[in-house]
């Protein structure tokens, strides 16, 4: 089969299975191609990070990297440094300041998938890049990233900003913020106003200010949140992305991917490629061990990844087989990974 380059390649798959170092070497053998190529990670782990030789002052900025002899552009995800191109951009600087903010665009404070694709739009839209290959979190944590685009949509749904810009007006003559109790009987749901109660009650007005002050900034950024959301259209596209499903012939990897697979059929164009990693097949038939019990293990491994292979493809349309790379070194792991896309790659 031959693997056409899409403006979106977008890796995805559970933890273990070389995803990180199968997205840098798809992104190596793009560049080394001729295309304009920018990698980046919202995996956690970062695990680009040592592949490339990247320092903890590099996370969140664009960094030019050459690996084995190709030059592309690399991106460890940062919401923090996110948050701060968009106040740049849109201008406004409350966002980058506004102490809500701030908790929420940390690592794990709950916009990470979010603010992942807004950075993707804002790094794609540039025009410095004909490719964005994406490492997504692993598992379940890739789905939260899919999910993020609906909470964008949920988010910025008018009526819920109606309610909080109401909230958060000052009177003329008292000067203190409209929050009567006949008010949020009115416009807000039961489970809200006790949150918000609650909140006044432990934490004081301030808080309540504060955090109705954040949801106004963030929706004076709305026009980079709803770019995000414009991205959803073309990585369902199939003229527009690749999607990769990363997985690996250790037992028990098929039935994960299979399992991610269904979880993010609504999302996934069925025109996609499962990769699996670390096959053994032609190390196995190249062995000819003379020992009858070593045969035996032979033929038995064999087996099982036939079997698992005969399983996959019943499920993916595509199934692109890597070898499993015996080195100790990233580099060389990258080198045969890449050597092994160009067998399938078309740069058109």
């Amino acid at each position: 089969m031959t693997l056409t380059t899409k403006s979106f390649e977008i890796f995805c798959g559970t933890g273990g299975v070389g995803k990180t170092t199968l997205a840098t070497a798809r992104g190596i053998d793009l560049a080394a191609s001729g295309k304009r190529v920018l990698l980046i990670t919202i995996d956690p782990a970062r695990r680009l990070k040592d592949l490339l030789g990247l320092s903890e002052s590099q996370i969140g900025e664009v960094i030019p990297v050459e690996v084995i002899g190709v030059k592309l552009h690399a991106l460890l995800m940062s919401p923090e440094k996110t948050i701060l191109r968009m106040s740049q951009k849109y201008q406004t600087p409350d966002l980058a300041t506004n102490r809500i903010v701030q908790i929420l665009s940390k690592p794990y404070g709950g916009m990470n998938e979010i603010l992942s694709l807004v950075e993707v739009q804002m790094q794609f839209e540039t025009g410095a890049y004909d490719v964005v290959v994406l490492d997504t979190p692993p598992g379940a944590h890739f789905l939260d990233f899919l999910e993020g685009l609906s909470k964008i949509r949920s988010f910025f749904d008018q009526n819920f900003i109606e309610i909080f810009s109401y909230l958060g007006q000052k009177t003329a003559r008292a000067g203190k913020r409209v929050f009567g109790l006949g008010i949020i009987n009115r416009f807000i749901s039961t489970g809200v106003r006790k949150l918000l109660g609650y909140l006044e009650a432990v934490t004081g007005g301030q808080f309540i200010d504060d955090f109705i002050q954040a949801v106004q900034i963030i929706y004076q950024s709305r026009d980079a949140f709803m770019k995000g959301l414009s991205l959803q259209e073309r990585l369902k596209s199939r003229s527009e992305c690749n999607w990769f499903l990363v997985t690996s012939v250790e037992q028990g990897k098929a039935t994960e991917a299979i399992n991610l697979r269904a979880h993010a059929g609504h999302f996934i164009h069925q025109d996609h490629y499962l990769v699996l990693n670390k096959c053994l097949a032609s190390d196995l038939e190249a062995w000819a061990p003379t020992v009858p019990n070593l045969l035996a293990v032979k033929e038995s491994l064999l087996g099982k990844e036939q079997d698992l292979k005969g399983q996959l493809r019943a499920v993916f349309p595509v199934v692109l087989e890597f070898p499993e790379v015996i080195s100790l070194s990233p580099i060389e792991h990258l080198k045969h990974l890449t050597e092994k896309w160009k067998t399938y790659a078309s740069h058109r």
